[in-house]
């Protein structure tokens, strides 16, 4: 068994997993190392292992993840303070203004991509010390970016305040997992006569809103996924990413949205989201409804 595996049966046996026996040549689902690693020291990363898919920030396209520094400029002090107006370094969930700064001044192998569900992360200070669960805060570029939860500048100093020390890692990734691979598939626009733009940079913000209102259940099958909202999705009926009119969306569970058409058929289901959907359909295959 190779280290990562030993390592890896560990965790399941320290976190109470259930035990998997792999037969000969049996495969194994890939990116596991990739993500514990993400979920807890986080990843070293250079500009080629960062996909932009859509707006977000990904680890070669497959995790949605957050970028953060590790060597900071910051006093350790300052880092300890868990004070968003100290001058600490803030994580990335776009690639933003800052970031493109970042990367003219060549300073982009200082970071690392996480996927940290505390906003507690390992960080370097000034003085060389290496400091353990320092919270961080988001990019404020990033967040207006993103329209996330209606973010702009031009709102009351406190209001702002209270989103950026309120943001939680967690909650934004499973809002935001969910749209990953739809903004990575891409369909043949099925409206034959229509002009298909790219996703509109509110479209994240739009999809989380519409999952939120019909309270992270599937819209075909009825299949409740608040506990994994990954696996929810929001679909453009006619193919045109940027017609993000009420009529031409869709809140779909992952197997509903790959059963939608032809155009839909391969979009990939990560095993986890399938056994999810297949168990709280009575733990039998599922088929999506006719028509």
């Amino acid at each position: 068994m190779t280290d990562w595996l030993e390592r890896l049966e560990a965790l399941r046996e320290r976190v109470g997993g259930t035990e998997k026996s792999l037969s000969i040549g049996e495969s194994i689902a890939p990116f596991i190392p990739i993500e514990v690693e993400l979920k807890t020291t986080g990843v070293g990363v250079t500009l080629e292992d960062i996909q932009r898919v859509g707006p977000y920030i990904t680890y070669r396209g497959e995790h949605l993840a957050i970028l953060y520094i590790l060597n900071s400029n910051a006093s350790s002090s300052d880092l300890e303070s868990n004070d968003p107006a100290k001058r600490t370094p803030r994580f990335h969930l776009t690639w933003c203004e800052a970031l493109e700064g970042m990367m003219q001044k060549e300073r982009f192998d200082r970071y690392v991509l996480s996927r940290s569900e505390s906003n507690l992360f390992r960080v370097e200070s000034e003085q060389g010390d290496m400091l353990e669960d320092i919270r961080l805060f988001p990019c404020q570029y990033c967040l207006v970016n993103l329209q996330y939860r209606g973010f702009r500048y031009k709102q009351p100093y406190l209001h702002k305040e209270d989103q950026v020390r309120g943001f939680n890692v967690k909650t934004f990734l499973e809002e935001n997992d969910g749209n990953l691979p739809v903004m990575k598939h891409l369909p043949k626009t099925l409206a034959e006569s229509a002009t298909a733009g790219d996703y509109t940079k509110d479209f994240p913000e739009i999809s989380r809103r519409l999952r939120e209102y019909h309270n992270w259940t599937c819209e075909e099958c009825g299949i409740d996924m608040t506990g994994k909202k990954e696996g929810l999705h929001t679909h453009h009926v006619n193919g045109v990413k940027s017609d993000n009119s009420r009529r031409n969306l869709r809140v779909l569970c992952a197997l509903c949205h790959r059963n939608v058409d032809q155009y839909h058929k391969h979009m990939r289901i990560k095993p986890d989201i399938l056994r999810y959907i297949q168990l709280k359909n009575g733990g039998i295959g599922y088929m999506s409804r006719p028509g």
